[in-house]
């Protein structure tokens, strides 16, 4: 018996983590297979034996092996098997002769059984598997043995003796590792090794051998119940389309003074929030990244010009804490004046009368806000 071998099946699917089935759930498949069938680790009963050590035959210990079964899965990580694996047989065979003499023995013990096993199934790619099975199986096994001397100078002493029908039927483990491919929706195909043992048992009253079996496999199966697309092999993922480019953004914009300021104050209005909001919002879309808003003070030429650099630069800075306490990044709003330096009236507003001057004057008392940066282009 090879123990290892057992050992070394159910610590490998012991040792496997979460799985995903090949089938869909609750659905059946059955298959068929054909393979390379080797017996090993064989042992005879004590007379049998004896002639075999003593004679050395030669050992036949492949043939082919076939099989075909049914099975369930019941959801994405375990499903169930039963099948028939009719596994060949094993055969000895000696001959020799000396002389007029001449003599020879031949012996085989075939093996079958039906088994029943729990498969468990590890993903590798969308359309390939990597399986274990693990369960029992009810085998039967026969063996028959012969040997024969001939003497051409004395046929009188020939003789034949033939010994049929010994049978041994048991219980065996059987245990297996394969992958499964799915080359569409409802067929796979498999690659399977399958060990078993024991087959027979070395009573002579039974088979009068024991051995162990691997059964080297390829395998056909059809899925029933199958819905959906059929299985692809994995696509390279989309490569990302690139960012959009960055667009310049450069925009000015003017509120008027008087709307905003009393005359020769530099403190809002109560009405100039709905203007000031207005701005905001217009600052919004134009969606700048990283840039600047510059807000910029003017004034008319009315006074000295000290005191409208002082009054353009106040007024300014109050448009500009306006703006970053609705949302603007304080590092990214800048505040100054220039006085009276940038009439937009030019010469149209001849001196006289105050009250008509202040009137005329009143689009050089402005403040604007020039905005710059860039925007991301709508994706």
């Amino acid at each position: 018996m090879n123990r290892s071998m057992l050992a070394v099946l159910i610590g490998a699917l012991m040792a496997t983590g979460t799985v995903q089935a090949a089938a869909q759930d609750n659905t059946w498949y059955v298959g068929g297979k054909a393979g390379w069938s080797n017996f090993y680790g064989v042992d005879y009963n004590a007379q049998v034996k004896e002639i075999v050590d003593f004679l050395e035959p030669d050992q036949k210990h492949n043939d082919l092996g076939l099989g075909a079964f049914v099975g369930y899965q019941l959801n994405q990580n375990l499903g169930f098997e039963l099948g028939y694996d009719w596994l060949g047989k094993f055969k000895l065979d000696k001959s020799g002769s000396l002389g007029t003499q001449s003599a020879g023995i031949n012996g085989e013990a075939e093996a079958q059984m039906i088994q029943a096993t729990m498969k468990m199934s590890f993903p590798a790619t969308s359309v390939l598997d990597i399986y274990g099975r693990l369960g029992g199986a009810y085998a039967w096994t026969e063996s028959a043995y012969s040997e024969w001397y001939r003497d051409s100078a004395n046929s009188a002493n020939d003789y034949t003796f033939t010994d049929k029908g010994h049978k041994y039927h048991g219980a065996a483990f059987v245990g297996a590792l394969g992958v499964e491919y799915a080359f569409d929706r409802d067929w796979a195909v498999r690659l399977e090794y399958q060990y078993t043992t024991p087959l027979g048992k070395t009573s002579p009253g039974e088979s009068g051998v024991e051995m162990d079996n691997g059964l080297l496999s390829v395998g056909m199966l059809y899925r029933f119940g199958q819905v959906g697309d059929e299985p692809v092999a994995p696509t390279p993922a989309p490569v990302p389309e690139p960012a959009p480019a960055p667009v310049l953004v450069e925009k000015q914009f003017s509120l008027d003074s008087d709307v905003l300021f009393e005359f020769n104050k530099a403190t809002l209005k109560p009405a100039a929030s709905q203007a000031l909001d207005s701005l905001f919002a217009q600052i919004l879309a134009a969606n700048p990244k990283d840039g600047v808003a510059t807000v910029i003070g003017h004034t008319d030429r009315l006074g000295s010009d000290a005191y409208n650099q002082a009054l353009s630069e106040q007024r300014a800075r109050t448009v500009a804490d306006y703006l970053i306490a609705k949302g603007l990044f304080a590092d990214k709003v800048r505040a100054e004046g220039q006085g009276e330096s940038s009439p937009v009236t030019g010469g149209s507003c001849p001196d006289g009368a105050k009250a008509q001057m202040i009137a005329c004057l009143a689009p050089d008392r402005r403040v604007e806000v020039r905005l710059t940066g860039v925007s991301q282009v709508a994706e």
